[in-house]
């Protein structure tokens, strides 16, 4: 059966560089201009620096570790009430499942034939629930695949989902993305879908730079996930996000989405829209990005990985 790694305060985010969020908020404001958004409930966020002042400011809805934000409990706490299904983990929109592994084995195959550097060693499939990229996608093309799932009602279904084969081939690590310190040259492809909006901007860069560091050469990190359709108000703001209340997380447009990747010394190799998915939800991108050259900062030396705050 896979073997699972659990690790404790699972969702306790790695310590962050000092001013590392005004930082990445100046960035995305400097890529893309004034931002503006909303929630689920309609609550207005004047900037990106209020959304996430407003988000750390609330408390969590759960019991939860002291140094454990609200954003990442209460996200723990939906994800641990949903049935361990591939309908739960869509959401009820178990149907798209053909449609979704048909598109990003493509989108892989295409990346195959223009790098073909890239390995076929080991993927790793980020809040991955009980498995379902990892059974469906991962494994028939890798040799091995990590499954990272913070939620523990989740992961431990995932061996009988993957089955014996896919079990065997798959280890499981029981953390969440913003505590995932994977070791360097570890992986061929980081894969994360449907699962980035749970970061926060800064943890989701310095995630970005361990995933940097833990890639193989000639390694990618895949991203797929929904965007935000984006619109200027009479002010010139551009609102470009929507934070989902129910399960806080974050819906970023590929504006917003693309200035973070930059900040973190990543850029775009290839990108793609999913399609033949039903009209009425959000539009769904696959991107990857490689590492690219940067200035190293002496004070992010301990991260492993370089850093350009110039953008």
């Amino acid at each position: 059966m896979a073997s699972l790694v659990q690790i404790t305060s699972s969702i306790v985010p790695v310590a962050l560089p000092e001013d590392l969020e005004e930082r990445v908020i100046d960035a995305v404001t400097k890529a893309i201009g004034p931002s503006i958004g909303k929630d689920s409930d309609d609550f207005r966020y004047l900037s990106i620096a209020h959304c996430w002042d407003v988000e750390r400011s609330r408390r969590a809805a759960v019991d939860s570790p002291a140094e454990a934000p609200a954003w990442y409990s209460d996200a723990q706490a939906y994800w641990d009430g949903i049935p361990p299904t591939v309908d739960g983990m869509l959401g009820g929109f178990e149907v798209l499942t053909k449609e979704d592994v048909k598109g990003s084995k493509s989108f892989l195959q295409k990346l195959w034939k223009k790098r073909p550097e890239l390995g076929r060693g080991c993927a790793v499939d980020c809040g991955a629930g009980i498995g379902r990229v990892t059974k469906n996608l991962l494994l028939p093309l890798f040799e091995k695949v990590h499954l990272l799932e913070q939620s523990a009602p989740l992961i431990e279904s995932a061996p009988n989902f993957l089955g014996k084969d896919g079990a065997t081939r798959t280890t499981l690590l029981c953390q969440g993305m913003q505590a995932f310190e994977p070791s360097p040259a570890t992986y061929d492809v980081v894969w994360v879908q449907w699962v980035i909006g749970h970061l926060t901007d800064a943890d989701l860069v310095t995630f970005l730079w361990r995933c940097k560091a833990a890639l193989k050469p000639g390694g990618v990190i895949c991203v797929k996930d929904n965007t935000f359709g984006t619109s200027t108000d009479e002010n010139g703001a551009l609102e470009c996000f929507c934070v989902d209340r129910e399960d806080s997380s974050l819906t970023r447009s590929t504006e917003y989405f693309e200035a973070i990747f930059k900040f973190a010394g990543l850029e775009v190799l290839q990108k793609e829209t999913q399609r033949s998915f039903p009209e009425g939800l959000y539009p769904v991108l696959m991107m990857l990005f490689v590492d690219c050259p940067q200035l190293e900062l002496p004070s992010h030396r301990d991260l492993g990985v370089a850093v350009d705050f110039t953008v």
